[in-house]
């Protein structure tokens, strides 16, 4: 393989060099204000309510206690230092420049060719948009066009529309019975209609509507999002201000209009941008719109000019090292699960090698959807934890050589101190980079750090490698390319090469409009000859869009593959912007952003894994490389102690940095964002201490600078920090061979069951509600009858979404499988009047295939276990009504969680261990501690006093849920030979924790209507709690 730069990079600093972050310490904020008026502009357009704050100040200091007066240093102490250490660009705090490869090493910063790229926020803009398309005189004149998300499901049409919900979109999918109207209306607006016209199409169907009953009806398809105004923004557009003025310019009656937007236009041309500009922005903006003025009005991008080259030497000189520790990748081994393999997999068992339109196959109604699937179903419970995703798959670590190595690692720093460095032997361990796929293009993404442009030709230097990261050299550029030309230009070209490394196939930029703020980084020029729109504005011609609808999907050797119908190509899709799209976002925009990493690794750095909250880590070399920066982490629970005085505080500091070797200046990590910190300042320290407390740790890194050397200086001789980033290709050596797949060890048991064999298996479709109406309903009452009438052996049912909700329900027949046609026959009938009403979608009867390798070869007693749990919750969840039911579910919970823990002997220390361990991984999985301690010990601070009432038995009668335990005591009598079956089997060892959790799992799955693994993150959270206060009683007792 070879790594090959592109002969471009991007070098971005911040605002000032780096000797000026002293400044906020030695200078009153009066002088600090005084003396940076330009600071003061970028604060504006970053926080304006802070630079409120501090406008109150300067004007009548004497209002500021000393508590609010600190408040304010520490908020204008992190915008200074980010202004003078941080490189990532945010407003005027950082900027870019563009740099090129050549002979020599030469970096100088011009500030007097610095320029500003100044445009509206796009969530304002876009709420000025609208207001101007509601307009009388602009609503008629404009066109409009079938939303692009628009397609036909049997005798509906379905589409993407959107809500404002606390000022952010929430797209829903949406579905409209089809009418002549509507399709005649669809196919005459995709070249573009007018009301009016689209009323005369409506009388020519049927002359005998009245005209503004048919206006009426086109304003209902416009108000439904149906159809789309042309004045939209775009996101491949860089000046969607110009494209409205010039739509604008035929409307009559606009004068008005017209020339407020041609003067913000000519206001963000200007380049003396300051405070007052901004100003008369923000009251032109007020008076001209009826809208509220938002505290972010304007994006500003800085370009910095100035001369930066890198000689080619120098540049090759980094790659090679790069390219040698790119086997790292290989020891990273594959995630477990993920949504796109997941897709393969149900792909395959639906579809098999059938080819299918992509909107049907992702539909989650009709196809297999795509990510997590989750009802609209009421579940107050839960609904008051936010969590960072989750609930879609278990979580699980796996060991790979990469994590093998980071512990070796490990272990060398605690036997030797200083650094660590990755040797040959040890990329050897890893794995053979000769097998890695990687994205065609790329980016390298770092700091070179040399006392000299001549020193580091001379190889005098360190390279700080961040990441290698993709699919693309766009990610990281694309957004930047709308304000430099140039760039942008240099840009297409290195796409260009990029896609002409499979030339059969079309590269297509995905163009999605998520909820408005984020467009701010997604809005970009036009960088690809074709674009996939999805609920955006494409920006290249017709003849070069690649809508939805014309998407072909198939797998083929384990490969999602997209084909374009009309072109009859296959199509790849990119997005070259670095959104955040896994969170939250429609599954078509996911799937598509997903399948940009397909087949390939697309992401290269040090990641020390399970070890990353270790209190000390080492920095990390290979060759002149700096792998990973040097770490700490400081615990809530190791400055508890500390008294609140700025003596106690520095003292335990000073204590902590000679105990870890924490040096002076570190800095704060979190998650992108760093925050320089020099603890050898009271105010820097309390805010360090502070933050512990809150956050419930401090990650900490070391901060790499060369004090008044450096590479990067401006024309003064002042030093800046820097990053840079390199777009680069990637050649692989050979194409890596397909994976070998294991099939799994033959187990001496039965494992599939056909239909019409001794195991009846059907699937309901069904939403969450009906399915628990079902349940608690029909089902609840029929199977008690069934079982006393001997039509079964065993029964259970599951609640799935899969990705569509439904209800898997078995019943076992060995002696008399004749009962399963009876029983297949009677649910039939009973839920006909649901099918009939479109409650119940269909019911499918399938194989039964038993999950051995979860359960082992006792796999007959679990079985067992589900038909006891089954007829549990069956008789539970038909005692629970209304909200007062569902205040009763989840204790219910907890006490039938208890109580099979108590099936299997287990005591409360036991308890408790195990708890901790099933708490732990939904922990991670949704968002992590420092996300979720504190509002789950709120919550369950708040429901303490219930929850101990109800998992005491003596207070079952006063809580009535004697008749609901009475259940939960017929289960356990149940159990018995089931539970001593899988204690002789499996106690003392791993399994058996596995199994009872898996049971436990099962138990929550079946009880509660909806989102069950986030009810399964606060139950356990609120178990652990319970058993470790009732250990403590009991160790106060004795």
């Amino acid at each position: 393989m070879a790594l090959t730069h592109t002969g471009l990079f991007l070098l971005r600093s911040p605002l000032y060099p780096l000797n000026s972050y002293t400044a906020v310490l030695e200078k009153t904020l009066p002088e600090l204000a005084a003396a940076y008026p330009e600071f003061l502009y970028a604060l504006h357009i970053a926080s304006g309510e802070l630079l409120k704050e501090l406008d109150r100040y300067l004007a009548e200091p004497t209002a500021f206690q000393e508590k609010k007066l600190e408040k304010l240093r520490k908020a204008m102490y992190k915008y200074w230092v980010r202004a003078c250490t941080r490189s990532t660009p945010y407003g005027l705090f950082a900027g870019c420049t563009t740099g090129s490869v050549t002979d020599q090493t030469s970096w100088t910063l011009d500030e007097e060719g610095s320029r500003q790229h100044v445009r509206l926020d796009m969530d304002y803009f876009t709420k000025i948009t609208h207001y101007i398309q509601e307009l009388p005189s602009v609503k008629q004149q404009l066109r409009y066009f079938p939303n692009n998300s628009i397609y036909k499901s049997g005798k509906k049409y379905r589409y993407a529309e959107y809500s404002i919900a606390h000022n952010r979109r929430k797209y829903l999918l949406t579905a409209v019975t089809e009418s002549a109207f509507l399709e005649q209306i669809l196919e005459q607006s995709t070249s573009g209609s007018t009301i009016e016209q689209l009323v005369t199409l409506i009388r020519s169907i049927d002359d005998t509507i009245d005209p503004n009953d048919a206006r009426e009806f086109v304003g209902e398809l416009i108000q439904s999002q149906i159809l789309i105004a042309e004045t939209e923004p775009r996101i491949t557009e860089t000046d969607n201000l110009r494209k409205l003025t010039e739509r604008l310019l035929s409307i009559d009656d606009l004068h008005t209009l017209r020339e407020t937007l041609m003067l913000l236009r000519n206001l963000f041309q200007q380049q003396d941008f300051n405070r007052n500009r901004l100003r008369e922005i923000e009251d032109t903006c007020a008076a001209s719109f009826p809208l509220e003025m938002p505290k972010d009005l304007l994006q500003v991008d800085l370009f910095r000019a100035g001369t930066c080259t890198i000689s080619e030497q120098l540049m090759n000189h980094i790659l090679t090292q790069v390219q040698e520790l790119s086997a790292l990748c290989m020891g990273y081994g594959k995630s477990p699960t993920s949504d796109l393999s997941g897709f393969i997999d149900r792909f395959r068992e639906r579809y098999d090698a059938a080819e299918v339109p992509l909107n049907l196959v992702l539909d989650s109604e009709t196809g297999i959807g795509y990510g997590a699937a989750t009802g609209n179903v009421h579940t107050p419970f839960v609904e008051d934890i936010d969590t960072a995703g989750g609930g879609a798959a278990q979580t699980t670590v796996i060991w790979s050589a990469m994590q093998q190595l980071c512990l070796e690692k490990y272990e060398q720093f605690l036997r030797t101190g200083g650094s660590v460095e990755i040797t040959a032997a040890d990329l050897k361990s890893t794995g053979d980079p000769s097998q890695l796929i990687m994205a065609a293009s790329c980016y390298m993404f770092g700091a070179l750090y040399a006392a000299s442009g001549e020193a580091a030709d001379k190889g005098d230097y360190r390279f700080a490698l961040q990441s290698v990261g993709g699919p693309s050299a766009a990610n990281l550029i694309g957004r930047f390319c709308s304000g430099d030309s140039e760039l942008s230009e240099k840009l297409k070209t290195i796409l260009e090469e990029e896609a002409a490394t499979i030339p059969d196939a079309i590269f297509a930029e995905v163009i999605h409009f998520p909820e408005a703020r984020a467009a701010n980084v997604l809005i970009r020029p036009v960088l690809r000859a074709y674009e996939i729109p999805y609920i955006g504005i494409s920006g290249v011609p017709d003849s070069h869009q690649i809508p939805v609808s014309d998407l072909m999907v198939s797998i083929r050797n384990n490969e999602v593959i997209l084909r374009s119908k009309r072109l009859n190509k296959r199509v790849i899709p990119r997005l070259s912007s670095a959104h955040n799209y896994s969170n939250n976002s429609l599954p078509i925009y996911k799937f598509l952003c997903d399948l940009q990493h397909q087949s390939q690794i697309s992401h290269l750095s040090w990641e020390w894994g399970i070890l990353a909250n270790r209190p000390h880590l080492p920095r990390v070399t290979y060759k002149q490389l700096i792998v990973c920066r040097e770490a700490w982490m400081i615990l809530k629970k190791d400055v508890e102690q500390v008294q609140d005085t700025p003596v106690e505080r520095a003292a335990f500091i000073r204590a902590y940095m000679q105990q870890h070797q924490l040096p002076e200046q570190v800095l704060l990590v979190e998650a992108d964002n760093e925050l320089l910190l020099d603890l050898r300042q009271p105010m820097v320290v309390d805010m360090l201490i502070d933050h512990i407390k809150k956050a419930g740790h401090a990650r900490l890194k070391e901060f790499i600078h060369e004090g008044n050397t450096g590479m990067l200086k401006d024309t003064n001789g002042h030093v800046y920090t820097h990053e840079m980033l390199v777009p680069v290709t990637f050649t692989p050596s050979k194409v890596s061979p397909a994976a070998i797949v294991q099939t799994p060890a033959e187990v001496p048991l039965e494992r599939n069951f056909a239909p019409g064999g001794e195991w009846l298996y059907l699937k309901i479709y069904c939403g969450n509600r009906i399915a628990e109406e079902l349940l608690s309903g029909y089902f609840a009452e029929t199977i008690p009858q069934w079982q006393e009438d001997g039509l079964f052996e065993q029964t259970f049912f599951l609640r799935f979404a899969d990705p569509q909700p439904h209800i898997r329900i078995r019943f076992l027949n060995r002696k008399q499988p004749a009962a399963n046609d009876f029983l297949l026959h009677e649910i039939e009938q009973a839920l006909q009047p649901f099918i009939t009403a479109g409650q119940v979608q269909k019911i499918v009867c399938d194989t039964y295939i038993r999950e051995i390798e979860r359960y082992g070869d006792t796999i007959l007693a679990s079985e067992d276990m589900f038909f006891q749990d089954s007829l549990a919750v069956l008789g539970i969840i038909g005692m629970l009504e209304g909200a007062e039911g569902e205040a009763y579910r989840w204790k219910l919970g907890l006490r039938g969680m208890d109580m099979l823990l108590n099936d299997f002997g287990f005591d409360l220390a036991n308890k408790r261990k195990l708890l901790a361990v099933m708490r732990a991984g939904f922990i991670d999985e949704f968002g992590g501690a420092s996300l979720l301690n504190k509002p789950l010990n709120d919550k369950y601070r708040k429901h303490q006093q219930e929850i101990m009432s109800f998992m005491n038995p003596d207070d079952d009668e006063q809580n009535d849920i004697a008749e609901a335990i009475a259940c939960y005591t017929t289960r356990s009598i149940g159990n018995l030979s089931a539970v001593a079956q899988i204690r002789a089997r499996w106690n003392g060892t791993e399994k058996y924790g596995s199994i009872i959790a898996s049971h436990i799992h099962m138990f929550i799955n079946r009880l509660f209507v909806g989102k069950q693994r986030k009810h399964e993150l606060i139950l356990y959270h609120f178990l652990e709690k319970y058993y470790i206060s009732q250990l403590a009683m009991e160790a106060a007792a004795k």
